[in-house]
């Protein structure tokens, strides 16, 4: 079995960037970088072009959505992962990973691992606090959940590459 290849773990810039609405669907979008700023923003442009198409296509699902998700657009060594992450089911998160590289970036692909199950311990950052306020503000409101405190409540931590 080959080795694992390991990077020396630093902090990275995870940032809101806008709550894009759209056919009655809520997004959180974040943006992870690791360089000092986020330099990927034709990337992004195709992103917000392709966020309708793919959440259209999310409605045909069989569990309940809330039509409340999250998206990070995270620049990392290989490229720029997409995932988008929406509620379902109650306490579930259903994940679609996305993958377009620096040298044509107006091509979006699946994963090229063939997953919707990837994250790395950036993204778990994100995962970590929309499950926090996803307990506090759907979950623990039941009867009359605060889907707009869900909503407002983002996540911004800023760090030197």
């Amino acid at each position: 079995m080959k080795n694992a290849e390991f990077e020396i773990y630093k902090p990275r810039s995870i940032l809101f960037n806008e709550l894009f609405m759209v056919e009655n669907w809520a997004v959180k979008i974040y943006q992870i970088t690791n360089k000092t700023k986020f330099t990927s923003s034709n990337i992004y442009k195709n992103v917000i072009h392709h966020l309708p198409a793919w959440l259209k296509q999310l409605e045909n699902s069989r569990l309940p959505i809330y039509k409340h998700a999250f998206l990070i657009v995270h620049e990392a060594r290989e490229g720029i992962w997409i995932l988008l992450n929406w509620w379902t089911g109650g306490e579930m998160i259903e994940t679609k990973v996305f993958f377009s590289n620096f040298e044509n970036p107006a091509v979006i692909t699946n994963s090229p691992y063939n997953t919707n199950s990837l994250l790395c311990v950036w993204e778990l950052e994100v995962f970590a606090h929309e499950r926090i306020s996803w307990i506090e503000n759907v979950l623990k409101k039941a009867e009359t959940p605060d889907f707009i405190g869900y909503s407002n409540d983002v996540l911004n931590k800023h760090q030197n590459a």
